[in-house]
């Protein structure tokens, strides 16, 4: 049995426990959380299925190597000591990402120039020539990552992020959330399960469809990196290409085509511009004839007509300047009350930066997810809403849900 092999899943702040929920799902068992990240032992396998069907991972990483780094000498010893006559082979390019800070190397420049200096230094000795740097589109693109005194050094599996979905992904429009993002508020949420059982999905904030479009990927079946053409294990000289292309086979097998998708998919923008670009988006996936994007007024809302109740998920505008949180309270109590009165029998998880605008919701959150969407911290609302229409009408049927 060939020896188990250490990766590290990347991930937003927050979504750790998505994260390993996910790659539980997909039959990775040694799993430890970490701060922005998961770190599981497997075969080389479980790293490529990693690799082709997490959608909440960022960079999946595979460890080459640890040591002490104290100051720049022993960086440079502890990279230098990677058997990389087994990782590189000859003609093929690198590059190097440094992540990570401490008291002596302090520098993520000078890091990557060190990490650099070590590898093709080996290299030269060896074989005496030295591999190229290639900063924009590496066969070997590599990372280390400084924590405190210790270093781990790693191969980037990925290469390029994983939010750029395969097949060309979402093109049109602005995206507030990341693709990673937006599949871990999904998997927050209980998507995957609620699609299974037929539930319906609404985003009535769609903006360029990025929820959407992830929603319309789990019931779709669609692997994230499925279409991807370039990824950074392709250029390591580990790679098994035979258990690679199993498991993209798998992945094209797996594929439901579009009007195969069970549930009912559907969103609203009050932007025109933005619901065009939500049409544009799913049309590159062949989405476009099977999830509903309309216009509309969040103070008129109402679900789709004719489905079952499932999980509507949004990401309501924060505001980014001084004063913007009280300007925007109003459209937050005006999705509240159309969510309480209209939506019976739903789940909602909303997304809100800022105590004010979970307050003007008036809706009791049964749980609260804190993350960071970029810089923002943020909190993902889950909200159930009763089947039964409120007793009152207007603001006398509030709570006052703290964020």
């Amino acid at each position: 049995m060939s020896k188990a092999k250490n990766f590290v899943a990347i991930a937003t702040r927050g979504v750790e426990t998505a994260l390993a929920e996910e790659l539980r799902s997909l039959g990775i068992s040694r799993i430890r959380e970490l701060r922005g990240a998961v770190e599981f032992q497997g075969k080389l396998r479980d790293g490529y299925r990693a690799l082709l069907w997490s959608r909440i991972a960022s960079r999946i990483l595979l460890r080459l190597g640890r040591g002490e780094a104290r100051n720049a000498a022993e960086l440079y010893d502890a990279v230098r000591g990677v058997a990389w006559e087994d990782h590189i082979a000859p003609e093929r390019t690198i590059a190097v990402e440094f992540v990570g800070r401490s008291q002596e190397l302090h520098d993520g420049r000078f890091g990557a120039m060190k990490t650099k200096d070590a590898i093709v230094d080996r290299l030269r000795d060896l074989r005496g020539f030295r591999p190229d740097v290639d900063p924009h589109d590496p066969d070997v693109p590599i990372h280390v990552h400084l924590d405190h005194s210790t270093v781990t050094i790693s191969l980037d599996l990925a290469g390029a992020p994983l939010h750029l979905r395969g097949g060309g992904g979402r093109q049109a429009g602005p995206a507030p959330l990341r693709e990673t993002l937006a599949a871990a508020l999904l998997q927050i949420c209980g998507w995957p399960a609620r699609a299974a059982a037929g539930e319906s999905f609404y985003d009535p904030f769609c903006g360029s469809g990025t929820l959407l479009l992830e929603a319309a990927a789990v019931a779709q079946r669609r692997a994230p990196a499925l279409g991807r053409r370039h990824f950074g294990v392709l250029g390591w000289s580990g790679h098994e290409p035979e258990i690679w292309n199993e498991l993209v086979v798998e992945a094209e097998e797996a594929l439901l085509p579009a009007e195969a998708i069970t549930v009912d998919l559907a969103g609203a923008d009050f932007d025109k511009h933005s619901v065009r670009a939500a049409r544009a988006n799913l049309a590159r996936f062949g989405l476009d004839a099977r999830v509903r994007v309309e216009k509309a007024d969040v103070r008129i809302l109402t679900p789709p007509q004719g489905v079952p109740p499932g999980l509507v998920l949004a990401n309501p505008p924060y505001g980014e300047r001084l004063g913007d949180a009280e300007t925007l309270t109003p459209l937050y109590r005006d999705f509240g009350d159309r969510l309480r009165h209209e939506f019976l029998g739903w789940h909602a998880g909303v997304l809100v930066a800022d105590k004010v605008h979970a307050g003007a919701l008036g809706l009791r959150p049964s749980a609260r997810h804190p993350f960071f969407n970029g810089p923002i911290e943020c909190r993902l609302l889950e909200i159930p809403i009763s089947a039964n229409r409120p007793e009152r009408s207007g603001p006398g049927w509030r709570s006052k849900p703290d964020l």
